[in-house]
Protein backbone atom coordinates (compact mmCIF):
# COMPACT_ATOMS: atom_id res chain seq x y z
CA UNK A 1 0.00 0.00 0.00
CA UNK A 2 1.11 3.42 -1.16
CA UNK A 3 0.78 6.17 0.94
CA UNK A 4 -1.36 9.53 0.15
CA UNK A 5 0.31 13.06 -0.61
CA UNK A 6 -1.29 13.80 2.83
CA UNK A 7 -0.20 11.21 5.03
CA UNK A 8 3.21 11.56 3.59
CA UNK A 9 3.00 14.91 4.51
CA UNK A 10 2.06 14.26 7.98
CA UNK A 11 5.77 11.78 8.09
CA UNK A 12 7.27 15.89 6.67
CA UNK A 13 5.98 17.22 9.51
CA UNK A 14 7.14 14.36 12.21
CA UNK A 15 10.21 15.06 10.93
CA UNK A 16 10.06 19.22 10.98
CA UNK A 17 9.10 18.57 14.84
CA UNK A 18 12.03 16.43 15.27
CA UNK A 19 14.54 18.90 14.01
CA UNK A 20 15.58 16.38 11.38
CA UNK A 21 17.14 19.33 8.81
CA UNK A 22 20.07 17.58 7.67
CA UNK A 23 19.17 16.55 3.99
CA UNK A 24 21.44 13.61 4.17
CA UNK A 25 19.70 12.44 7.59
CA UNK A 26 16.10 13.27 6.82
CA UNK A 27 15.89 11.68 3.23
CA UNK A 28 16.93 8.32 4.94
CA UNK A 29 14.66 8.58 7.42
CA UNK A 30 11.62 9.32 5.65
CA UNK A 31 12.00 6.52 3.52
CA UNK A 32 12.48 3.96 6.61
CA UNK A 33 9.17 5.50 7.66
CA UNK A 34 7.00 5.41 5.11
CA UNK A 35 8.30 2.01 4.39
CA UNK A 36 7.60 1.14 8.23
CA UNK A 37 4.18 2.18 8.03
CA UNK A 38 3.10 0.52 4.50
CA UNK A 39 4.79 -2.74 5.93
CA UNK A 40 2.78 -2.48 8.87
CA UNK A 41 -0.42 -1.82 7.31
CA UNK A 42 -0.24 -4.76 4.86
CA UNK A 43 1.10 -6.88 7.41
CA UNK A 44 -1.38 -5.74 10.40
CA UNK A 45 -4.50 -4.43 8.06
CA UNK A 46 -4.48 -1.48 10.84
CA UNK A 47 -5.68 2.02 9.72
CA UNK A 48 -2.65 4.66 9.10
CA UNK A 49 -2.92 6.61 11.85
CA UNK A 50 -2.52 3.70 14.55
CA UNK A 51 0.16 2.53 12.39
CA UNK A 52 1.73 6.02 12.44
CA UNK A 53 1.81 6.38 16.20
CA UNK A 54 3.86 2.99 16.43
CA UNK A 55 6.19 3.47 13.84
CA UNK A 56 6.81 7.59 15.52
CA UNK A 57 7.44 5.96 18.93
CA UNK A 58 9.59 3.42 17.77
CA UNK A 59 11.55 6.56 16.15
CA UNK A 60 11.28 8.72 18.76
CA UNK A 61 14.61 7.41 20.24
CA UNK A 62 16.55 7.95 17.25
CA UNK A 63 15.39 11.71 16.92
CA UNK A 64 15.83 12.81 20.47
CA UNK A 65 17.98 15.38 20.84
CA UNK A 66 21.96 14.61 22.44
CA UNK A 67 25.37 15.89 22.79
CA UNK A 68 28.63 14.99 22.13
CA UNK A 69 31.91 16.41 24.18
CA UNK A 70 33.69 15.24 20.83
CA UNK A 71 31.67 19.14 19.58
CA UNK A 72 31.37 20.27 22.88
CA UNK A 73 28.39 20.05 25.32
CA UNK A 74 26.43 23.34 23.48
CA UNK A 75 25.80 21.60 20.43
CA UNK A 76 23.26 19.30 20.22
CA UNK A 77 21.23 17.43 17.20
CA UNK A 78 19.11 14.16 16.90
CA UNK A 79 20.79 10.85 17.82
CA UNK A 80 21.00 9.54 14.74
CA UNK A 81 22.85 12.93 12.90
CA UNK A 82 24.93 13.35 15.83
CA UNK A 83 25.84 9.35 15.75
CA UNK A 84 26.75 9.72 11.88
CA UNK A 85 29.03 13.24 12.70
CA UNK A 86 30.66 11.23 15.12
CA UNK A 87 31.48 8.23 13.23
CA UNK A 88 32.73 10.69 10.14
CA UNK A 89 34.35 12.80 12.50
CA UNK A 90 36.21 11.25 15.26
CA UNK A 91 39.66 9.74 13.70
CA UNK A 92 39.71 13.60 12.77
CA UNK A 93 39.17 14.77 16.21
CA UNK A 94 41.83 12.45 17.72
CA UNK A 95 44.25 13.12 15.05
CA UNK A 96 43.69 17.43 15.73
CA UNK A 97 44.63 16.47 19.06
CA UNK A 98 47.64 14.04 18.52
CA UNK A 99 49.29 17.29 15.71
CA UNK A 100 49.38 19.42 18.60
CA UNK A 101 50.79 17.11 21.34
CA UNK A 102 53.16 15.05 19.47
CA UNK A 103 55.10 18.18 17.95
CA UNK A 104 55.19 19.99 21.54
CA UNK A 105 56.95 17.15 23.29
CA UNK A 106 58.71 16.21 20.35
CA UNK A 107 60.52 20.51 20.08
CA UNK A 108 60.09 20.08 24.07
CA UNK A 109 63.08 17.40 24.26
CA UNK A 110 65.17 18.05 21.78
CA UNK A 111 67.35 21.21 21.62
CA UNK A 112 67.22 23.09 18.85
CA UNK A 113 69.77 26.05 17.53
CA UNK A 114 69.98 28.43 14.76
CA UNK A 115 72.19 31.01 13.57
CA UNK A 116 70.71 34.46 12.95
CA UNK A 117 70.26 34.33 9.36
CA UNK A 118 68.47 30.65 9.70
CA UNK A 119 66.27 32.21 12.52
CA UNK A 120 65.20 35.07 10.43
CA UNK A 121 64.47 32.61 7.29
CA UNK A 122 62.48 29.94 9.24
CA UNK A 123 60.42 32.86 10.85
CA UNK A 124 59.54 34.46 7.85
CA UNK A 125 58.28 30.74 6.45
CA UNK A 126 56.44 29.80 9.47
CA UNK A 127 54.83 33.42 9.27
CA UNK A 128 53.75 32.94 5.66
CA UNK A 129 52.73 29.64 6.47
CA UNK A 130 50.15 31.09 8.78
CA UNK A 131 48.99 33.57 6.97
CA UNK A 132 48.08 31.36 3.66
CA UNK A 133 46.42 28.93 6.23
CA UNK A 134 44.43 31.98 7.74
CA UNK A 135 43.42 32.78 4.03
CA UNK A 136 42.52 29.61 3.08
CA UNK A 137 40.30 28.49 5.88
CA UNK A 138 38.66 32.19 5.75
CA UNK A 139 37.75 31.51 2.66
CA UNK A 140 35.93 27.85 3.31
CA UNK A 141 34.07 29.40 6.49
CA UNK A 142 32.74 32.29 4.27
CA UNK A 143 31.75 29.40 1.36
CA UNK A 144 30.19 27.62 4.60
CA UNK A 145 28.15 30.92 5.63
CA UNK A 146 26.97 31.08 2.27
CA UNK A 147 25.18 27.83 2.34
CA UNK A 148 21.66 27.69 3.63
CA UNK A 149 21.31 23.80 2.90
CA UNK A 150 22.32 21.63 5.96
CA UNK A 151 23.98 18.14 6.26
CA UNK A 152 25.60 16.22 9.11
CA UNK A 153 28.65 17.25 7.54
CA UNK A 154 27.68 21.22 8.00
CA UNK A 155 27.21 20.62 11.37
CA UNK A 156 30.85 19.37 11.89
CA UNK A 157 31.83 22.65 9.73
CA UNK A 158 30.09 24.62 12.56
CA UNK A 159 31.13 23.18 15.45
CA UNK A 160 34.44 23.36 13.95
CA UNK A 161 34.57 27.26 12.98
CA UNK A 162 35.65 28.16 16.30
CA UNK A 163 38.96 27.23 15.69
CA UNK A 164 39.81 29.74 13.23
CA UNK A 165 38.79 32.68 15.88
CA UNK A 166 40.81 30.07 18.80
CA UNK A 167 44.13 30.04 16.40
CA UNK A 168 43.89 33.73 15.83
CA UNK A 169 44.19 34.96 19.11
CA UNK A 170 47.21 32.03 19.58
CA UNK A 171 48.68 32.90 16.59
CA UNK A 172 48.29 37.01 16.20
CA UNK A 173 51.84 37.60 17.22
CA UNK A 174 53.27 35.89 14.13
CA UNK A 175 56.60 35.75 16.04
CA UNK A 176 57.49 32.29 16.30
CA UNK A 177 60.90 32.86 18.48
CA UNK A 178 60.78 34.86 21.90
CA UNK A 179 63.41 37.81 22.64
CA UNK A 180 65.96 35.29 23.96
CA UNK A 181 65.90 34.09 20.25
CA UNK A 182 64.58 30.21 20.94
CA UNK A 183 62.13 28.94 19.27
CA UNK A 184 58.16 28.76 20.99
CA UNK A 185 57.54 25.25 20.95
CA UNK A 186 53.87 26.27 21.89
CA UNK A 187 53.72 28.48 19.23
CA UNK A 188 54.81 26.08 15.93
CA UNK A 189 52.39 23.23 17.59
CA UNK A 190 49.41 25.60 17.36
CA UNK A 191 50.41 26.10 13.69
CA UNK A 192 50.82 22.49 12.79
CA UNK A 193 47.53 22.05 14.79
CA UNK A 194 45.78 24.33 13.03
CA UNK A 195 47.30 23.58 9.65
CA UNK A 196 45.30 19.91 10.50
CA UNK A 197 42.22 21.71 11.47
CA UNK A 198 42.00 23.15 7.93
CA UNK A 199 42.69 20.50 6.06
CA UNK A 200 39.98 19.23 8.41
CA UNK A 201 37.61 21.65 7.44
CA UNK A 202 38.32 21.60 3.72
CA UNK A 203 37.63 17.40 4.07
CA UNK A 204 34.51 18.17 5.40
CA UNK A 205 33.28 21.03 3.27
CA UNK A 206 33.91 19.07 0.46
CA UNK A 207 31.75 15.90 1.69
CA UNK A 208 29.19 18.67 2.56
CA UNK A 209 28.58 19.53 -0.84
CA UNK A 210 29.30 16.08 -2.12
CA UNK A 211 26.10 15.34 0.01
CA UNK A 212 23.91 18.44 -1.84
CA UNK A 213 24.84 16.55 -4.99
CA UNK A 214 24.02 13.68 -4.42
CA UNK A 215 20.53 14.42 -2.59
CA UNK A 216 19.92 16.94 -5.58
CA UNK A 217 19.66 20.15 -3.91
CA UNK A 218 21.02 23.18 -4.71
Amino acid sequence: MELTHEQLQLVENYLDKKDITYIDIRTEVFDHIVSDIETKIEIEKSDFKTTFHKVANKWNIHLKKESSWIFGVAYSLPKIALEKAKRSFKRYYFISVLSFIIPLFILTIIDLHFTENIKNELNLFLQTITVLTFIVFGLLFILKFKEKTKTTYSFILKTQSWNFIFSFIILFDLDFFNKNGNLMDSQLAFLIAFIFSTFSYFHFYKKHKEAIKKYKIS
